[in-house]
């Protein structure tokens, strides 16, 4: 009964899940608008949630005692987003004030149903995954794949970037339950929430050239559904060549009016 009364204190503070996807609430894809108009390198990640902490509110300072103002919050979350460009997970811990869930990111693809365009958010298709049981060998991947991979930039140039946070997809390699303590106040209160079971992924870094190896929670990955689906591929295929077609007949343009000065 003691460990049911744990379970629920704090109740009102558990925003945030150990797996949940975050962001920045500054990223761009939350504004209204569908295309990104920053730069790519001044886009932040999409980040998992790794464990969350909740400060001891009668000895963390949350308010300034100069004006009053609020300057922390009893509640921060450790994040892990994949850096592409080092091939490597990385953590930063952020206010959970200063975060927002995934579900309010702008992403639409138009489709054609009894001839009527439809806007089908990938939000949905996310929200319907299925996360990995253990398998040795099996292929899974991060649940932000298909979220990084599928963000658009309002000029097209700059979708090629130094700065990227696309995964590769990831082998499971090992596993291992987490003996975790220090999980709560003496007084009964929440203080750490953890996952209790990591899975070990193996995946090629090319960036020191070796294959790497690291403990990630659970609830991180999800049954390999993307690779490339044919309807995305396609599409894809057919939007690259009409681009590239499109730049070919604008060179030629320029080539017979420099030909013809």
């Amino acid at each position: 009964m003691k460990a049911n009364k744990k379970e629920i204190v704090n109740k009102k503070d558990e925003d945030f899940e150990i797996g949940d996807i975050v962001a920045i609430k500054s990223h761009p894809l939350f504004r209204d608008h569908n295309k990104i108009i920053e730069f790519p390198a001044q886009t932040s990640p999409l980040m998992l949630v790794k464990e969350i902490f909740y400060e001891d509110e009668h000895k963390k300072k949350t308010h300034s005692e100069e004006s009053g103002n609020k300057i922390a919050s009893l509640e921060k979350c450790t994040c892990v987003y994949f850096n592409a460009n080092k091939s490597e997970f990385v953590e930063v811990t952020i206010y959970s004030d200063l975060l927002k869930k995934y579900n309010d990111l702008k992403y639409y693809r138009k489709v054609k149903e009894n001839n009527e365009n439809i806007d089908l958010t990938l939000i949905d298709e996310v929200k319907s995954y299925v996360l990995a049981d253990y398998n040795y060998g099996e292929v899974v991947q991060f649940k932000t794949k298909k979220l990084e991979h599928r963000k658009s930039y309002q000029d097209n140039n700059e979708k090629i970037s130094n700065i990227s946070f696309q995964t590769p997809d990831f082998v499971l390699s090992g596993i291992k339950e987490e003996n975790n303590k220090d999980l709560f106040y003496s007084n009964g209160n929440i203080k750490r929430k953890v996952s209790n079971v990591l899975f070990k992924v193996m995946w090629f870094n090319h960036y020191q050239q070796k294959f790497s190896e690291q403990y990630l929670p659970k609830e991180f990955f999800v049954e390999k559904f993307f690779g490339f689906r044919n309807e995305d591929f396609l599409n894809n295929v057919a939007r690259t060549g009409a681009e590239i077609g499109d730049e070919m007949q604008k060179e030629l343009k320029d080539e017979n009016l420099l030909s013809k000065n």
